[in-house]
């Protein structure tokens, strides 16, 4: 393929990968099946698209095309050129409201363009499950609905027009047409004379045929829609385009119709114990005509209960159901929507259908229901377990008033093979997800998946269904195309496809002419899984190899601007920098793809991994808890191993001590340190010129501490005394203790130790065990006293409280890893117990919180905002960033400043700029007040400082 790269290479604006780690990133979605491609192209503009098609042509190599690579069918990846147009093509070009349309590149997410017309009050009608993430242009290829679909149909009811690439470098727009345009442009000769002529004799001699061989359900997303062709003129042929998955071409611009958003929506959840009586109902809640109604089973709502991601936001639930029925209902006004709810509601609880019914008119609480809803699927697929939720018939529809009893043969047909199934999805609609837990690693579990597709198929066939109603074929259903269409309509497809493209360039193997599906499954591995000795345990993930397999390929590391991950793929848009990614790029030599040896060095291994910034919001925010931090700290240690360290890391691992040292005389080490000498020397090393290193403490808080006297009380508490507590802002510490003693409480302070985050996060393993052994053994004697270990700085204290579990993994590290607490967690019990008994200043004030990322994704924010507000004239708010982009070290290192400083004009230094010059800013973690000062001008407090400055009588900071 050298050949094909030098075409590429200098002709393409954006990226071309041709190297085995990218092309591994890029040979999974969150299907369950991998496929290598030959290079991939990262698109910049529509002439990009032309120069990669053309190429391709030339050199007889496949094009795929791909957006967020969230489809569950595998209808993105295949052999040859990946075309990504998620990065830079995802500008919305027009917007129109008065003609109800909006014009988008292929990149365009959903949430991006629903954000953009919300202020108008309209929306995108299809709303899928992943739309923080999903590519219009992904929407259009596989025909996307969503939970509203009774009111807005698919994305084959909503878009106009789409321009796209075909196979022989033509750019044609296909839209809306007249029987007169239509007759020119089938006399026009050339490919789309071509494509237009077999339309014409399809609407002339085959309309019959196509009748009759079409489920008459509105979620049918199988084959192509050749039922739109027979509909009468004018004729849209952009709807051709619709769900073709990148067959035909590539689409490099898309106008979608949008629509009038509800002002006004409620919820009624009805609980059912019963899982067919309950689906035999659907027909009589959709007399009342319902916005949207959901289907939620049992499986979904257990796994939810256990996930983080869902921790508390399951209090509306009443007992415990077998399967949960949502309707939701809109109205012009509050009294509107609520009048329907109540109509609806009277009527139910008449028939007595269901034993509980939970009405929700709040936003906040309607919320948490459509959180579990939308994260049924990777619910389902946290299971930490070789039997997963697999994909493969998991979007079947039917007649709504039919999936009761169809859903109940399905579920009939697994329980017999001894296997669990989990529901959800669009009941309202009769299209249902249904994932059964199968091993795909065993062969029995690959041929029972292939003879039940052939044999629910049938039922499907009989019950007037479709096999997708909503994922499209891709690799895993297109073969069973003529199947469930006869053999004329299906000879129609073909014939349809070798006219848009004669060569079979594109994305071929998908609707028609598809293989089986039994090979490219993803848990069937090349070779033999590489065991490693790890530093850290693995044993509650099912083992290391496991833990990187938990990645499923859903992307939800993919959004944008909501949440903490991933925070440089926030920044960048870069398939390379999500979550997803890091996972795939270990996966690929762990599991056999590339070869062991060079896993240990792999240079390209650490490329991938060196900008993940170990915020640990995946172990939360990711469906299936991929701990990438974690990893990447495993990983690192072996680099290590094999390749030695530099200095600059063993530097900032080595931070304690070195502060220690500068203590000593921080008055001239903080004078050096803002010299241009030393700046340069300290820039040979890697760390950049435009950060200022933290300034010193004129005395460290261990020196306050020896000239204080213990605080009479009969409560006692744990201060840690990390390493910035320690030797930069030993102020934090004395008014901590301060505080606690006016509570009441006794605060005990053990000689400072470095917890061994720096070395953690840098792959100093076996250095960082031997520190966090040496703070156990400090820490278990207090432990044994029952007393709680509190710390100021969020990265210190939840290292031990995460980390030490894992990498020491005995009862003594889980023992002090229970008992610690964030000061601002400790703060928000007490108040909790109606005991925060301090005297404060009045006088109003705005407060804005950004929190560190390890205390969002491990213990929460929430303590913090309530201590904030429970403040007089306190009003405070959390602004919605992720990560500040400093994270630890890794804003100081040269390489990485840029990037650091994008993270954080991502969001959060806009948010502040934005505020009042009066509104305080409040944030715990060092690395983000100092990336805050530097970025954004501005000055932040720790949560305690901010206290002492409203308490009367404040303890005073002139000693440090």
């Amino acid at each position: 393929m050298k050949g094909l790269f030098e075409e590429l290479k200098p002709n393409i604006r954006g990226e071309v990968y041709f190297d085995e780690i990218s092309r591994r990133i890029y040979s999974i979605d969150a299907s369950i099946f991998q496929v290598v491609p030959t290079a991939v192209v990262v698109a910049k503009s529509s002439e990009d698209i032309y120069r990669a098609v053309s190429a391709a042509k030339k050199h007889n190599v496949p094009v795929i095309a791909r957006g967020a690579a969230t489809g569950i069918a595998g209808g993105c990846i295949g052999e040859g050129i990946i075309v990504d147009t998620s990065k830079y093509m995802k500008k919305i070009v027009e917007i129109d409201y008065n003609e109800g349309f909006a014009v988008c590149q292929p990149g365009v997410i959903q949430d991006q363009l629903n954000k953009a017309l919300e202020k108008e009050g309209f929306c995108l009608g299809p709303d899928t499950s992943t739309g923080n993430r999903a590519t219009i242009g992904g929407m259009v290829a596989n025909n996307s609905a969503g939970a509203h679909s009774l009111r807005y149909g698919k994305m084959v009811d909503n878009v106009i027009s789409c321009r796209t690439v075909l196979s022989n470098g033509d750019i044609v727009e296909f839209g809306e047409e007249s029987e007169a345009t239509f007759n020119e442009k089938m006399n026009s000769g050339g490919r789309l004379g071509d494509i237009y002529k077999l339309v014409h004799e399809m609407i002339n001699q085959h309309a019959d045929d196509i009748d009759k061989a079409f489920p008459k359900i509105q979620r049918r997303v199988s084959g192509y829609n050749l039922d739109e062709l027979i509909k009468g003129f004018p004729l849209n042929m952009a709807k051709l385009i619709v769900g073709s998955e990148g067959t035909f071409g590539i689409i490099d611009l898309i106008k979608v119709k949008i629509s009038p958003k509800p002002a006004n929506t409620v919820l009624s959840v009805l609980h059912c114990s019963d899982f067919g009586e309950a689906l035999n109902k659907v027909g009589k809640i959709l007399e009342h005509e319902p916005f949207s109604l959901e289907l939620i089973d049992k499986n979904v709502i257990e796994l939810g209960k256990q996930s983080t991601t869902m921790k508390g936001q399951l209090d509306w639930l009443d007992g415990e159901p077998e399967l949960l029925l949502v309707a939701e209902w809109d109205g012009s006004t509050p009294g509107m929507a609520i009048k329907k709810q109540q109509t609806f509601d009277e009527a139910i609880k008449e028939e007595n259908l269901f034993y509980a019914n939970v009405p929700l008119n709040h936003k906040t609480s309607q919320a948490k229901v459509w959180k579990l809803r939308k994260a049924g699927l990777g619910l389902l697929m946290s299971k930490r377990s070789d039997d997963r939720a697999v994909a493969f018939l998991e979007d079947v529809a039917v007649a709504p008033e039919k999936l009761g009893t169809f859903l109940q043969k399905y579920r009939e047909y697994f329980t017999a093979q001894g296997k669990e199934c989990g529901f959800y999805g669009h009941a309202g609609v009769g299209c249902v997800h249904v994932r059964p837990m199968l091993n795909l690693k065993k062969d029995d579990d690959v041929q029972l998946m292939l003879k039940s597709m052939e044999d629910i198929a049938k039922i499907l066939k009989e019950s007037g269904g479709a096999l997708s109603g909503e994922h499209g074929d891709g690799l895993t259903r297109s073969w069973l195309n003529e199947t469930m269409f006869g053999p004329k309509v299906y000879e129609l497809f073909k014939r349809l496809k070798n006219a848009f493209d004669p060569e079979n360039l594109m994305n071929p193997g998908k609707i028609v002419d598809a293989p089986k599906p039994g090979k490219n499954i993803k848990a069937q591995r090349e070779g033999t899984p590489l065991n490693l000795n790890t530093q850290y345990s693995f044993e509650n993930d099912g083992g290391w190899n496991f833990a990187v397999d938990m990645c499923n390929g859903n992307g939800d590391c993919r959004k944008e601007d909501n949440g903490t991950m991933c925070p440089t793929f926030q920044a960048t848009g870069d398939e390379r920098m999500s979550t997803r990614a890091r996972a795939q790029s270990i996966d690929a030599i762990l599991n056999g793809g590339i070869s062991h040896n060079e896993f240990l060095g792999s240079k390209r291994v650490y490329d991938i991994l060196d900008n993940c910034i170990e915020c640990k919001a995946c172990k939360t925010e990711c469906p299936s808890n991929v701990d990438m931090a974690k990893m990447k700290s495993e990983f690192l240690f072996h680099y290590q191993q094999k390749n030695g360290s530099r200095l600059r890391d063993r530097l900032f691992a080595k931070v304690g001590k070195l502060s220690k040292i500068a203590s000593t005389c921080p008055s001239v080490v903080n004078f050096a340190n803002s010299t241009f000498p030393v700046k340069w020397i300290l820039s040979q090393i890697g760390i950049s010129k435009q950060r200022e290193i933290p300034h010193f403490a004129r005395k460290p808080f261990s020196f306050w501490l020896k000239s204080t006297k213990a605080f009479p009380a009969e409560k006692s508490v744990v201060l840690l005394n990390d390493t910035f507590t320690e030797y930069n802002t030993p102020k934090l510490g004395k008014f901590t203790v301060s505080i606690l003693n006016k509570l009441g409480y006794n605060v005990e302070v053990p000689p400072y130790t470095c917890c061994g985050r720096p070395m953690i996060s840098k792959g100093f393993l076996k250095e960082a065990k031997v520190q966090a052994q040496k703070l156990i053994d400090q820490l278990k004697p207090y432990v044994d006293k029952g007393l709680t270990i509190l710390g100021i700085e969020p990265s210190c204290i939840l290292t031990i409280a995460d980390d030490y579990p894992d990498l020491i993994n005995t009862e003594d590290a889980k023992k002090v890893a229970a008992a610690c607490s964030t000061i601002d967690d400790f703060l928000a019990d007490i108040i909790d117990k109606g005991e925060f008994s301090l005297t404060f200043y009045e006088g109003k004030r705005n407060v804005l919180l950004h929190g560190h990322c390890h205390q969002k994704s491990i213990s929460g924010t929430a303590s913090t905002l309530k201590v904030l507000n429970h403040l007089p004239g306190i009003t405070a708010e959390e602004i919605d960033s992720a990560c500040c982009g400093m994270a630890g070290s890794y804003g100081y290192e040269k390489e990485h400043y840029e990037l650091s400083m994008k993270i954080g004009e991502k969001r959060l230094f806009p948010a502040i700029r934005k505020a009042n010059i009066e509104t305080e800013i409040v944030s715990n973690g060092m690395s983000c007040r100092c990336q805050i000062a530097h970025g954004a001008h501005r000055n932040p407090q720790h949560l305690v400082e901010f206290i002492n400055q409203r308490i009367h009588n404040p303890m005073g900071a002139t000693i440090v």
